[in-house]
């Protein structure tokens, strides 16, 4: 079972993973949530004007309440600005699996910046949420993102067309990928 703690701020050597703020859309809108390469293979579209992200970022921070929400923004100390996110879900209550997802402007792509936090993230939900297996997947025609899965200790697991009804762009064959706890392993 989970140890549901909530999102916590946590750093690496170049990041800060933090809660979202209202104050991070100028970043978020400058840095991602505008480019179509960055959303390609999200169901969300590139924002129009600043108020979807700041709808957006609403919508997140009302979640911070619940303690088994992880979602952070992730912050590049060196010129403390917001640069992309990361997360977690829980499937079934009883189930300690966990998911990871994240995105990342295009400006900061292939620095090891996202392995970087998503092994932070990962290190997290094993020593602090008592996860027992973090997965993700990612579309076929985005190895890059499985590149990150690779470096961050996960092994491909099975790759299957998976459908999305509501955003037929999606739809496509997706490899998944998972680790286990090592601190659980017998």
């Amino acid at each position: 079972m989970l140890n549901h703690s909530g999102t916590r701020t946590l750093e690496t050597r170049r990041l800060i993973l933090r809660r979202h703020g209202i104050s991070d859309a100028d970043d978020m809108y400058k840095n991602w949530v505008t480019d179509p390469e960055v959303s390609r293979f999200w169901t969300w579209l590139p924002h129009k004007n600043i108020g979807e992200t700041k709808a957006l970022l609403a919508g997140w921070m009302g979640e911070y309440a619940r303690p088994d929400y992880y979602h952070w923004i992730i912050v590049l100390k060196h010129i403390n600005e917001a640069i992309g996110y990361i997360y977690l879900t829980a499937g079934d209550a009883a189930d300690a699996v966990l998911s990871v997802h994240y995105a990342l402007g295009r400006g900061y792509w292939n620095r090891g910046i996202m392995t970087e936090a998503c092994l932070r993230v990962i290190d997290y939900a094993f020593a602090e949420l008592n996860a027992e297996k973090i997965e993700s997947w990612h579309h076929i025609d985005n190895p890059a993102s499985g590149r990150v899965m690779e470096k961050s200790g996960m092994k491909h697991v099975k790759t299957q067309f998976r459908p999305f009804p509501d955003c037929e762009r999606l739809s496509g064959s997706y490899r998944y990928y998972e680790i286990a706890n090592p601190d659980l392993r017998n």
